[in-house]
């Protein structure tokens, strides 16, 4: 009995069904009806929709990043600025407007910076300025940058006199324009922290001191891929992770993020922010240059490296690392990067870069992986 009372139902729901087949394809193609204040509306079938979306190219990109920028930098020069590392110059500021950030080993374990902006507008509060050493104009000439500095030492100073460049200096001369000291950086971290950048005050100083800050000369040690694409690494070993021991002290980490697309700072065993911002330093490229470093001065320990000839070093994008090598004929013309073959100029990501120059004895000690 109950079948066929399921039965009987099934069959009344049919006929149903068939009744409003065509009321239903009526309401499908007019479903607001025939009358006259519907008659001009458009079907979604007479629609054209495109086929591929078609992504608009930025009208300017940044010299040194290639990624899209408001203003045309396409002659800027770009400015490398000599910033202090240490637990008490931390955080830094400005660190993360760098399109570059190279850091290298100084006397007493320690590592400085040598930031490197596209253009002289970006160079604002950037800080501690601090002290230069010789080869940190080697780095500059890798990119044909307006050098900033708050002083150098007698073997730096011999430098610039015999290539003749004339250094944007916050203790030579007045301080102003261009420099100024954070009173409150020098009443919380002491007189050598607390000098930083006035980006305007440079424009003055460079135009004071006969410093162009425009430029038809591009240097870069590198070539970077469009930036609407990813920088293919088959061929790579696997690189999430990345440690590298400046001295027994001062450990450098980072840590690469999917959802960014970035390796992220830390140091001292903690997360590395940029003061402006508050937030941790990341980088789209990470490079590792493996040069020989030495004691140039036996009275001051001064440090300096061993730049030209060849060596080799890692290119690390994306969760992945390669072999690299590099070429340099002298400290004043800037070093180029190739791949492990040697010969096949290096192309990298879009993005920021940091660059680290690591002696050979400790490259052994680098990590590319979590150990615990």
């Amino acid at each position: 009995m109950k079948k066929a009372v399921v039965l009987l139902s099934l069959v009344s729901i049919v006929l149903i069904c068939f009744q409003s087949c065509d009321k239903i394809e009526s309401f499908i193609k007019n479903p607001f009806g025939s009358n006259s204040e519907t008659e001009g509306v458009t079907t979604q079938e007479e629609l054209d929709v495109p086929e591929t979306m078609v992504i608009p190219r930025a009208e300017f990109v940044d010299p040194i990043t290639a990624e899209p920028t408001d203003k045309d930098m396409s002659k800027s020069r770009p400015v490398a600025v000599v910033v202090k590392n240490d637990r008490t110059a931390s955080p830094q500021f400005g660190l993360s407007d760098a399109a570059v950030l190279y850091e290298v080993s100084v006397e007493g374990g320690l590592t400085r910076f040598v930031a490197v902006y596209s253009d002289v507008t970006k160079v604002d509060k950037v800080g501690p300025v601090i002290d230069s050493r010789a080869f940190f104009y080697d780095i500059a000439a890798n990119h044909n940058a307006i050098f900033v500095q708050a002083g150098t030492t007698a073997t730096g100073n011999k430098t610039q006199v015999s290539r003749g460049i004339t250094a944007l200096d916050a203790i030579v001369g007045e301080m102003t324009p261009g420099f100024y000291r954070d009173q409150s950086l020098y009443a919380s971290r002491g007189m050598e922290n607390s000098i930083l950048t006035d980006a305007n005050g440079l424009k003055t100083r460079a135009l004071q001191y006969g410093v162009q800050t425009t430029s038809d000369k591009k240097v870069i040690p590198y070539s970077t891929i469009d930036y609407l694409l990813n920088r293919d690494m088959s061929g790579g070993t696997y690189c999430t992770y990345l440690s590298i021991p400046f001295s027994t002290n001062m450990t450098v980490e980072y840590t690469y993020s999917t959802l960014t697309n970035k390796y992220s700072r830390n140091q001292y065993g903690e997360i590395h922010t940029d003061a402006k911002t508050n937030k941790q330093l990341s980088f789209s490229n990470l490079i590792l240059i493996i040069a020989d470093y030495s004691t140039i001065d036996l009275k001051t320990g001064e440090m300096g490296i061993t730049s030209t000839g060849r060596g080799s070093g890692y290119y690390i994008y994306g969760g992945s690392k390669i072999m690299i090598t590099w070429q340099r004929t002298d400290g004043a013309n800037p070093i180029k990067l190739y791949e492990a073959d040697g010969l096949t100029p290096l192309e990298i990501s879009s993005g920021n870069t940091y660059i680290a120059i690591i002696s050979p004895r400790l490259s052994g000690k680098i990590e590319f992986e979590r150990t615990n």
